[in-house]
């Protein structure tokens, strides 16, 4: 039996020791990837590419709304996917998040939004978490990238970030569960276009509480896409901070081992030279002896 595909800590693309569900804010998830760094292969987010994403919607009261994000590993050939989810909840300072049946609660400026993600591991690691946490829920839309199309996690993180942004306090009628999930659906299909359609079994049903539409997102789509580019342009200037930091510090450690090693190879130095010195002393001591016994066993000898 073949070994697993390694896995990454915002990104799980197995749970051998069963489930074990990470959840992060956006915009901590972002930074966490950002901040990685393999000495080999750089960013590793930035090579795990979003093979699909798909909207839901919570049958029972609230009818909350969320996305699921299906990664490619970033090992060509293979098949394995890592699953996340992301909506939005609203928080209340001094008390933990708000969701699902809480989610309708009346709100004011004084909320804030608490946009998050949680990493479930494999696809089938994920559908039993993801029946307990929902359920019920049922499928609206899919959307299948190709891969020469198709954003990376890092990518994708960023797009959440803005989206957060955009509107970072929750509000019940504008800026809820529905809005944040039609306005990433839209940008991600907006910035990373594609030539397959989506897969829609009740597209209208989405951004909707009891069947009334709660409004269009389309200025705030637009607003996220106007400043992406210069917002990844600020990503890629991290990356290479980061790349920067490692390097140096790397740099340092081998300099460090070399300056250890060579301390080593100087005491080794010594320590042969002395054991020579040890050994020439006594060759010649014992030389001496030789020589001193001799002309004396000659001078008896000739006696």
């Amino acid at each position: 039996m073949s070994e697993p595909p390694p896995g990454l800590p915002a990104l799980k693309f197995h749970c051998p020791n069963g489930p074990d569900i990470n959840s992060a804010s956006v915009l901590s998830w972002c930074s966490s990837m950002a901040d990685s760094w393999d000495e080999t292969q750089g960013n590793l987010y930035a090579k795990c590419v979003l093979a699909r994403m798909e909207y839901h919607k919570c049958g029972s009261h609230p009818e909350h709304e969320f996305l699921l994000f299906f990664f490619r590993h970033w090992i060509d050939g293979c098949s394995t996917q890592a699953v996340v989810s992301a909506d939005r909840a609203m928080q209340r300072q001094g008390c933990s998040f708000k969701q699902s049946s809480e989610l309708v609660c009346p709100s004011s400026s004084d909320t804030n939004a608490y946009d998050s993600v949680s990493i479930y591991g494999s696809p089938r690691n994920a559908a039993p978490q993801l029946q307990v946490r929902y359920t019920p829920y049922s499928k609206l839309c899919s959307f299948d990238f190709p891969t020469s199309s198709a954003p990376s996690a890092l990518q994708v993180s960023t797009v959440l970030s803005l989206v957060h942004r955009q509107a970072p306090a929750y509000q019940l009628y504008e800026n809820q569960c529905y809005w944040f999930s039609s306005t990433v659906w839209g940008s991600l299909k907006e910035l990373f276009p594609s030539d397959q359609d989506s897969e829609c079994g009740n597209h209208h049903a989405r951004g909707r509480y009891r069947g009334v539409a709660l409004g269009s997102p389309t200025k705030d789509i637009e607003a996220v896409c106007a400043v992406y580019q210069s917002e990844w342009q600020k990503m890629l200037g991290t990356l290479e901070q980061v790349k920067s930091h490692h390097e140096a510090k790397e740099a340092k450690n081998q300099h460090k081992l070399r300056m250890e090693f060579e301390v080593e190879m100087e005491q080794q130095k010594a320590e042969i030279e002395q054991v020579c010195q040890a050994k020439v002393g006594y060759s010649q001591q014992t030389w001496s002896s030789f020589v001193d016994g001799t002309i004396s066993l000659g001078c008896r000898n000739g006696a």
